[in-house]
């Protein structure tokens, strides 16, 4: 019985056109999702570095600044200013004093999460001053 498939499609020329076919179907998925977390990314940026300034000042104060700021508007917490990126809005709350929660939500519409401080596990700098170079 003869073969019906042409003499050029190997199971090496099929496995490459598979793997073309599923880089083709893959790219717009992949440019979709690129194109989300780079519209999200300013939303998460002020949310982590507002809980670090909330626990700075519970630190120093013993006291967290609740808050709602709307896009380019600027509160100062823990000495320092802070000012909403533009289509951020930044929302602290402090159901307990020393325990402030914060969550941010954007034009988009998309909102994240509470997050709140655990004294256990304080947050980080999300912003670290750059070392001095050693000369």
């Amino acid at each position: 019985m003869a073969s019906t498939r042409p003499a050029w499609l190997t199971a090496t020329v099929a496995v490459w056109i598979g793997t073309a076919l599923l880089f083709a179907l893959a790219f717009p998925v992949a440019v979709a999702l690129d194109s989300v977390l780079d519209r999200v990314k300013p939303m998460y940026d002020d949310r982590a570095e507002m809980l670090w300034l909330q626990s700075q000042n519970v630190q120093v104060t013993g006291q967290s600044v609740p808050v709602e700021l709307s896009p380019g508007e600027s509160v100062e917490v823990a000495g320092e200013t802070f000012t909403a990126s533009p289509g951020v809005t930044v929302e602290v709350r402090a159901d307990e004093p020393r325990l402030p929660c914060v969550r941010v939500h954007d034009e988009h519409g998309d909102v994240s999460e509470w997050a709140c401080l655990d004294p256990d596990s304080p947050p980080v700098d999300p912003d670290p001053a750059e070392p001095e170079p050693v000369s």
